[in-house]
């Protein structure tokens, strides 16, 4: 997976420095300028290793180097010349950290075919040729993948994605084998080498001058063991990266119902943007839940014990489904359009143990989508009123923010109880309620504590036995009021609704710490919610 190295061919034609590592390109204009000079060469060689000396040079310095295809052709023409010298030592660690030739290295004249086959074997031992089969494409792509497109290199992480002279997209990197491919390689292993060959957590995508360095320059500096960790951490940095862009996935729940005899649906594209403006990613499907699409016939005295009888199997497959939510949804999302009953239900099923966004339906731009021009609502727009520290039997709290409550249309029992106050009216409202009362994520947040505050106080403070709910309000606030009412511990809330403007307010169903219980007056077994 190699690329040119055309920042390496635009060097001068000058003698190289002790510290520099010479690659093909480099070390054939080294080669090159003493050959015109007819000054010998010599060149040490320890496995894959190799260094050159000028034989002019007092001092002796070596030059570490990489001889390929092109600097093997200067390498010959010096043999037949009879200006390169050769030495084959035996230590290549001791030649790797070499400055200077050692006297005792003695190098000789050698022929041109000697040269030849001995660079051969070192590119045979270096895996440039002679390798065998190609790595899989499925093995490259790992490594890419492990890599993130960068040298795995301790360090460097140079972006191999892009040529830097020209700004194109291609590929720049090396495939270095850790325990070498070829038993006499780098870090060769007679048991491992070809067993290892296509893994592709063996394999490390390096840069070249870090790919010629632990395969030419130093290999003994980079023991496998060494090279092994560096891969395994590259790797992990690079998956951790790769989750930073993550949303957190999002199990979408819907709660639809025809209202008004108004055919209310949702598109999945639409819920998918609402969750993606708002930092989520939606799981691939999508849950409808206590769907209800028959006409909308509230106004029948039994309308809600048969509702109940209905809706049961839909009711307990709720209860069920966020008990075993999916495992990769780290939060359940929640687009609420149904009656009032229904929501304040469904919130009590969902409640709060598990993380939820709760959405709410705009009309006017028909869309789930929160609009970003909005600004949340000033601290204090939603007031509570009617709160007492006296004890209280029975508490009408009414959740007024889209319309005031008409207090003609209360039952008349409810009314004539709230009139000799016998039952305590509490109210949650904002200065003008209306349809838009709920434009921001954070309306609805101030809108929970308040509402928190309301239910902690008619439980704890005021002590009441049961509690008669009415809500106008937007749909994303009856199903967060919901979430409110902790299983096993709040009184018992019957649910008012009404089916139209001129309808009065009529009992739904009741819920108490683990049941739903039809309307007084009905019959019909309660629903365990459990």
């Amino acid at each position: 997976m190699e690329a040119t190295a055309g920042a390496i061919q635009s060097r001068p034609l000058s003698p190289a420095t002790p510290t520099q590592d010479m690659d093909d390109v480099a070390l054939a204009t080294w080669l090159e300028i003493r050959q015109r000079s007819g000054k010998a060469v010599a060149l040490f060689l320890a496995d894959t290793v190799c260094k050159v000396m000028d034989m002019g040079d007092r001092a002796r310095l070596l030059h570490a180097a990489d001889p390929d295809k092109g600097s093997m052709k200067v390498l010959r023409q010096l043999a037949k010349r009879g200006l390169l010298h050769v030495s084959e030592l035996s230590s290549s660690q001791q030649l790797a950290r070499a400055i200077t030739a050692d006297a005792a290295w003695d190098p000789a004249p050698i022929p041109q075919p000697s040269i030849t086959q001995l660079l051969n074997t070192r590119s045979v031992h270096l895996g440039r040729s002679g390798r065998g089969e190609s790595l899989p494409p499925e093995a490259i792509w790992q490594v890419w993948v492990d890599a993130g497109g960068r040298c795995m290199m301790e360090g460097c992480g140079e972006d191999l994605s892009r040529v830097p002279l020209h700004n194109k997209l291609a590929r720049l990197g090396y495939l270095a084998h850790i325990v070498a491919s070829n038993p006499n390689g780098p870090r060769g292993d007679p048991a491992l080498s070809h067993a290892l060959s296509a893994q592709p957590e063996n394999i490390m995508l390096m840069c070249d001058a870090h790919h010629r360095l632990i395969d030419c320059f130093a290999p003994d500096d980079y023991p496998t063991e060494r090279l092994r960790a560096m891969r395994e951490r590259h790797a992990r940095i690079t998956r951790q990266a790769g989750e930073a862009l993550r949303y957190p996935r999002a199990l979408a729940i819907t709660l639809l119902a025809n209202i008004g005899n108004v055919f209310t649906d949702t598109n999945t594209a639409d819920l998918r943007q609402a969750l993606l403006e708002s930092g989520l990613c939606m799981l691939p499907d999508v849950a409808h839940h206590v769907r209800r699409v028959q006409r909308d016939d509230r106004g029948g005295a039994l309308f809600w014990a048969n509702y109940l009888h209905e809706h049961e199997c839909d009711i307990l497959h709720l209860v069920k489904a966020v008990s075993q939510q999916q495992a990769e949804a780290t939060e359940i999302a929640v687009f609420p359009l149904h009656h009032v009953a229904t929501l304040v239900l469904a919130g009590r099923i969902v409640g709060e143990a598990r993380k939820t966004r709760v959405f709410q339906y705009h009309r006017e731009r028909h869309t789930w989508v929160w609009d970003r021009t909005v600004m949340p609502l000033p601290p204090g727009t939603f007031t509570v009123f009617g709160l007492t520290d006296n004890p209280v039997d029975e508490v009408l709290l009414s959740l007024e923010l889209t319309a005031s409550v008409d207090e003609q249309a209360l039952p008349s029992t409810l009314a004539a109880q709230v009139a000799s106050r016998e039952i305590a009216w509490v109210r949650i409202s904002i200065p003008n309620p209306n349809f838009a009362c709920i434009a921001h994520p954070g309306d609805l947040e101030q809108f929970k504590a308040v509402a928190r505050k309301t239910v902690n106080h008619i439980q704890d403070v005021m002590r009441a036995k049961r509690v008669h709910l009415i809500g106008i309000s937007p749909a994303s606030s009856l199903f967060t009021f919901g979430q409110l009412l902790q299983a096993g511990h709040h009184p018992p809330y019957t649910i008012y609704d009404r089916a139209d403007g001129k309808a009065p307010f009529a009992d739904a169903f009741s819920i108490t710490g683990h049941e739903v219980l039809p309307p007084t007056g009905t019959t019909g077994a309660p629903i365990k919610i459990r």
